[in-house]
């Protein structure tokens, strides 16, 4: 549009250039062919310059529609930011809304906190008007229970020097019973020898008045024959009976070491002060019968520092009495005793039933003793 415009200004402006006070045609003739001349000029002028515009047209175009497409392009990019935009908006719109619910249960929760607060407020004033008498029944409370503690320990230190004292009996008893059964073997080899004494004097006696009778009559010689052989069945059960009063069977050993924190099973007592008849085992801690009869059996076991220990007296597995030390105070004393009959091969043994540890010294504290009762049969002559 801009072109025809100029094209149209070139054609009117010249038409003005007729000289208005001549009429003759040479000079209309020559000013026509210059004003032709001109325009073929100006026209020339004016396509090239429309060519260049044209160009310049064209790049601007190139580049518009370039532009266009780089726009395009920034559209789809800013329509794909604005849909995860709506999306991240729709987003942020639940997570406010669920903000605001959480919100919602945060001051309904802080309401409820408040009014905890405030029972507990109460609470604790009501706590702090009772505090003065609570702290004197405390101090009451105390008081009884030291006193209780007090009335307590006195028992306890009475029963501790009764048992202690009931120990000391039944020892002093023991080696009484240990001397008597000294004494009564020691009688009974003194009698067994008055009375083989006698056989012997009756026999020689015997002898001499078979002799005698021997000379005057053979039913007497007879006779004679069956009575020498009763004494000498009377004198074969008079060895057997001195062999079985020789033969003692007793036994007391115990440990020179203490232990703090021993556990175990069997309480073995390697050392040995008497093992008559060889009964006791000092490796395996147990004592086998070696022949029928009854048996008597003592244990004593100290326990170290505040410990407790229960021992137990164990005829062939099965446990016949108990020993307890308990841990109220340092090195308890526990003590017992069991009459046992006893087959040839039963065995014997202390063990643990619970707690740990044992005290002794050098010269044993916690011991084991036995001895066989062999003088049943005296009743019996």
């Amino acid at each position: 549009m801009p072109l025809y415009i100029i094209i149209w200004c070139l054609c009117v402006i010249p038409t003005s250039g007729f000289s208005r006070l001549t009429d003759t045609g040479t000079q209309n003739v020559t000013l026509r062919d210059e004003a032709i001349a001109t325009k073929t000029d100006v026209f020339r002028q004016l396509l090239n310059q429309e060519t260049l515009i044209r160009m310049s047209l064209v790049k601007d175009v190139q580049s518009l529609m370039k532009d266009m497409i780089e726009m395009k392009e920034r559209m789809k990019t800013s329509n794909k930011r604005l849909r995860d935009a709506e999306k991240e908006i729709s987003s942020l719109k639940i997570d406010i809304h669920s903000l605001k619910t959480e919100n919602q249960r945060l001051n309904e929760q802080a309401v409820q906190y408040q009014e905890n607060f405030k029972f507990i407020g109460q609470n604790f004033s009501e706590i702090k008007q009772n505090f003065p008498s609570a702290s004197f029944r405390r101090v009451q409370y105390e008081t009884t229970v030291n006193e209780k503690i007090k009335e307590f320990e006195s028992n306890t230190s009475m029963v501790l020097y009764s048992i202690k004292t009931d120990v000391g009996n039944l020892s002093v008893k023991l080696q009484d019973l240990n001397k008597h059964t000294t004494e009564l073997n020691m009688s009974v080899s003194k009698m067994i020898e008055s009375k083989l004494t006698e056989y012997s004097v009756s026999v020689n006696k015997s002898v001499s008045e078979i002799n005698h009778k021997l000379l005057s009559s053979k039913d007497f010689h007879t006779q004679m024959v069956y009575n020498l052989s009763a004494v000498e069945n009377d004198l074969t059960s008079i060895r057997k009976m001195i062999s079985a009063s020789k033969t003692s069977v007793g036994f007391t050993v115990g440990v020179t070491s203490p232990s703090s924190d021993w556990s175990g099973n069997i309480l073995v007592f390697p050392h040995v002060v008497t093992n008559n008849g060889n009964g006791y085992n000092p490796n395996t801690g147990k004592f086998t019968a070696p022949t029928d009869g009854t048996y008597v059996f003592f244990v004593t076991a100290d326990t170290r520092y505040k410990n407790y220990l229960y021992l137990d007296i164990v005829h062939n597995g099965t446990s016949k009495v108990r020993t307890m030390s308990n841990e109220s105070t340092s090195y308890q004393t526990g003590t017992n005793m069991a009459v046992l009959q006893l087959v040839k091969g039963d065995s014997v043994w202390v063990s643990r039933n619970r707690g740990k540890s044992y005290y002794t010294e050098s010269v044993p504290i916690t011991t084991f003793s036995g001895f066989h009762l062999s003088n049943n049969w005296l009743l019996q002559t």
